[in-house]
């Protein structure tokens, strides 16, 4: 009996997605209300709170169900177990997250979030609350730990010796990345969200980073 309960339940939340969608396909996501995907999904109020509290909560698993998790993370563990040279893996592994960026940036998931990111560019306690809990967003931070893991350990083995010092290197890249978000944030805010050339231009700014990071990290 509790399976038929758990079915129907997650039948419920999917249909109440797949309403969400056709919403974003209508109008800009700061327009969207719950009431409008209230009157879309033929629910009363009461009945579609049972499933969402608000409608963070709602693009949280519109975004997460469209969104394939697991690719990037593949990706790099099989970089970082290949037998490539040690540079030419590190420089791989930051190509593969500018590529999985500009792949999502192209999709749904990507115009949603992007969207969401404009919606909540001055409301950082949203922000801090909502985007940990995307898929994506714990793909790029799985990336980004197991790059920095990657290089530390090849540092301590003297494969890698950065001319910076190692906090350095890793503010670098944190503060480059999050200026590409930015920079896709503001495509985003003036209707360019899903524009090609902007997906086209994110691999080469993660090919330039590259670059940075393995010239701070040869001899």
């Amino acid at each position: 009996m509790p399976k038929v309960k758990d079915e129907y339940f997650v039948g419920k939340r999917d249909f109440i997605l797949n309403c969400t969608g056709e919403m974003l396909k209508e109008k800009p996501l700061y327009l969207i209300s719950m009431r409008d995907i209230i009157k879309k999904a033929g629910f009363s109020q009461g009945v579609i709170y049972r499933y969402y509290a608000n409608l963070d909560e709602v693009y949280v698993d519109f975004i997460n169900k469209h969104t394939t998790a697991s690719s990037l993370e593949q990706k790099i563990d099989a970089l970082l177990n290949s037998e490539q040279e040690e540079i030419r893996i590190l420089e791989a592994c930051f190509i593969a997250m500018g590529e999985y960026i500009a792949e999502l940036l192209k999709s749904v998931v990507g115009e949603t979030f992007f969207e969401l990111l404009v919606l909540y560019s001055s409301d950082f306690k949203k922000r801090t609350a909502i985007f940990p809990k995307l898929k994506f967003k714990q793909s790029l931070e799985y990336a980004q730990n197991k790059i920095v893991e990657y290089a530390m350990s090849n540092m301590d083995k003297g494969v890698f010796r950065s001319q910076i010092p190692v906090h350095s290197v890793i503010q670098f890249v944190s503060i480059f990345i999050d200026g590409i978000a930015q920079n896709v944030v503001f495509n985003a805010a003036e209707g360019n969200g899903r524009d090609s050339e902007s997906a086209t231009d994110i691999p080469e700014m993660f090919q330039t980073l590259a670059t940075a990071v393995i010239g701070f990290l040869e001899e």
